[in-house]
């Protein structure tokens, strides 16, 4: 009787459950004795078996080229967990969810879900992938970059329900949906009196308590989506580089993986800083921190008239220092049309300190002595800070949908006094010869840095830690063709004035605000191993390109796949 040795047979499933005979194949000699054809025989068979047991993850009623409504929810619906909801062009909340902060960047929806859990993402990414949809998970909708308008036909997820907020009983970390947003977050940690570390979703880069997407502390804003982009704001003093300490992804695949420094270590360097592009984060855990202060925050706002413009940035560059201003200081400004002050444009400049206004003087004196127009103080609560210093609270008007904006964005060492002068001339010829544009603004935005700074840039996919500035030509209007053209004219030009001001230095395009005509190295590094390992993390993590919709990192795909 013949007796076989036992062979180790590479066999294998290949993706979704698609058999191909080019995809069986075997550790055997070119000439298959009986037993290795033997063995070859039941492993194929096995293979066959686990084929045929293998459940499809959507059998679908009716094919269709797109699937209708009826199909959609007869496929989808009973796989949610209880409490999602499902929403078609003719379901009259269909506008609600799918009416983003610029109408610039909503696409084309063919469906909106809301899940309900965290399963239901990947059930949905899943579904999608079988149907060949593109998908767009989003929170609040406040992202500009303009490829968010290039989805067609498109499934959107709202995240809205993972809104879970859970402060450990050590009071040390926070666990955070992928739905939270800052004004909810705020009032949570404040009753803890606990604060979330700004700037280091360990460079998910999240501004946790302050996510800085068009003007400022918007508390309208969601946590997740600004952070996977990098995040610039007031809580860039912490140092600690581990305060993520973990993060929930939904892939492209619909798979989902827990992301951190000992789980998927690769996918959690790249998370934070291009995020966009490889994942769904359902929820994330994270450090938390003591308020400074007690969560009083002291703040000034001073303006400034055009004619005073040469000796106010002097005077910013003396307090950034190079980027090292004091850890307890925050500045942001803005050009803006106030008619109440000045036919011309005007400077607003506003000073916060987490700390008393006796402690804040030594640093607004300065200010003080070049006779502002208009002169304001106050101290308040963080949580209450965006709404009451900077109306840009959860119920402000700056938080309304409903137009086109968009951001023009540069990153800069030192404010050049000179390129400044010439944005304000250009953005007040726009605001003469185009008065359609003049809810328009320019932002001027430095904080302090420390915390950021002590960060090894290697240490993740954010590349801006050696920006100490961000400007942005911020556009809003309503929409025109006409409107568009000039908007885009004056943004391009601004940007163009910043980049020369910085004289030759490489120009830097932060990724939450970039437009989308960047090149890649503007917006995700120059060097040349940076760009080479986010290429090939979304060649591993998202090959199909499925996260494309979000300042895309893309590389090239050969005939056969590889």
């Amino acid at each position: 009787m013949m007796h076989c040795q036992s062979y180790e047979l590479k066999i294998g499933l290949p993706e979704a459950n698609v058999l191909r005979s080019s995809q069986v194949y075997a550790s055997v000699s070119s000439t298959p004795s009986v037993c290795e054809m033997q063995a070859i025989l039941t492993a194929f068979i096995t293979l066959l078996q686990t084929v045929v047991a293998t459940p499809a993850p959507f059998e679908l009623t009716i094919r269709e080229a797109t699937p209708s409504p009826a199909n959609i929810q007869a496929n989808l619906g009973s796989k949610l967990c209880k409490g999602a909801s499902i929403y078609f062009p003719s379901s009259p909340e269909f506008g609600k969810f799918t009416t983003r902060w610029s109408i610039a960047a909503e696409g084309d929806i063919l469906v909106v879900v809301v899940p309900a859990c965290a399963k239901d993402v990947s059930t949905v990414v899943k579904f999608a992938n079988v149907v060949s949809l593109p998908f767009l998970a989003i929170n609040r909708g406040h992202g500009t970059p303009s490829a968010l308008g290039t989805i067609k036909h498109g499934i959107l997820i709202r995240l809205d329900n993972l809104d879970g907020i859970n402060v450990a009983a050590d009071g040390q970390t926070a666990t955070l949906g992928g739905g939270v947003y800052s004004d909810q977050l705020h009032a949570k940690l404040a009753e803890t009196n606990k604060v979330a570390g700004k700037r280091e979703f360990s460079f998910i880069e999240i501004s946790i308590l302050r996510s800085l997407i068009a003007t400022g502390s918007c508390g309208c804003v969601g946590i997740v989506g600004p952070g996977l982009g990098g995040g610039f704001g007031k809580w860039a003093t912490l140092k600690d580089s581990t305060q993520i300490l973990q993060l929930n992804v939904t892939t492209a695949d619909g798979s989902e993986v827990t992301v951190s420094q000992s789980s998927n270590a690769d996918l959690f360097w790249g998370m934070r800083g291009a995020g966009h592009n490889y994942g769904i984060v359902t929820s994330f855990k994270q450090r938390i921190f003591d308020y400074p202060n007690g969560q009083n925050t002291y703040y000034v706002t001073y303006i400034f008239t055009g004619d005073q413009l040469e000796a106010f940035f002097n005077q910013v560059n003396k307090l950034l220092n190079n980027g090292t201003l004091p850890k307890d200081a925050n500045t942001f400004a803005l050009y803006l049309l106030n008619p109440e002050v000045s036919a011309k444009p005007v400077i607003m400049f506003q000073f916060f300190y987490f700390g008393t206004a006796a402690q804040a003087l030594p640093y607004v004196q300065p200010f003080l002595n070049l006779h502002p127009v208009v002169v304001s103080n106050a101290t308040t609560l963080y949580k209450d800070l965006a709404h009451e210093a900077q109306m840009t609270g959860v119920g402000d008007p700056v938080c309304a949908p409903g137009t086109t904006k968009f951001l023009v964005p540069v990153g800069l060492k030192e404010y050049n006094v000179e390129a400044n002068r010439k944005v304000y001339n250009l953005y007040s010829d726009m605001l003469t010869k185009h008065p359609a544009l003049n809810g328009s603004v320019v932002q001027l935005e430095a904080y302090a840095l420390e915390g950021s700074k002590a960060i090894d840039p290697a240490g993740s996919a954010y590349a801006h830690r050696d920006d100490n500035i961000l400007v942005s030509f911020s556009l809003s209007y309503a929409p025109s063709p006409d409107n568009d053209a000039a908007a885009i004219k004056y943004a391009k030009q601004a940007r163009q004035y910043w980049i020369e001001g910085e004289n030759g230095r490489q120009f830097s395009a932060y990724t939450n605000y970039a437009y989308g005509d960047e090149s890649l190295q503007s917006v995700y590094g120059y060097e040349p191993w940076r760009l080479q390992r986010l290429r090939e993390l979304k060649k591993k993590w998202d090959p199909k390109g499925r996260f494309n919709f979000y300042n895309p990192i893309v590389y090239l795909i050969t005939s056969d796949g590889h």
